[in-house]
């Protein structure tokens, strides 16, 4: 079966390529989130939840969630 499909799926460099275009979500809230985080260091206990780019990046020490979830929803510190 050599379709279309098959053939550029079948190459990773290809599907790595096609893939990233695809926003990584929070696994919690579901909203977008970015892979970068903000230049500067904010945390929760800086008042960095009120800066909407602290919230929707993602948490480095659970990745997959965004600061948000990790430190308001579950309540890790």
């Amino acid at each position: 079966m050599n379709t279309v499909a098959n053939k550029v799926f079948g190459c990773d460099d290809l599907r790595m390529n096609i893939l990233s275009y695809i926003p990584k979500r929070c696994k919690s809230c579901h909203q977008k989130m970015d892979i970068e985080p903000p230049k500067f260091r904010d945390t929760a206990y800086l008042g960095g939840y009120l800066n909407y780019e602290w919230r929707k990046s993602e948490c480095t020490k659970l990745k997959g969630y965004c600061n948000w979830c990790y430190y308001y929803v579950f309540e890790y510190r």
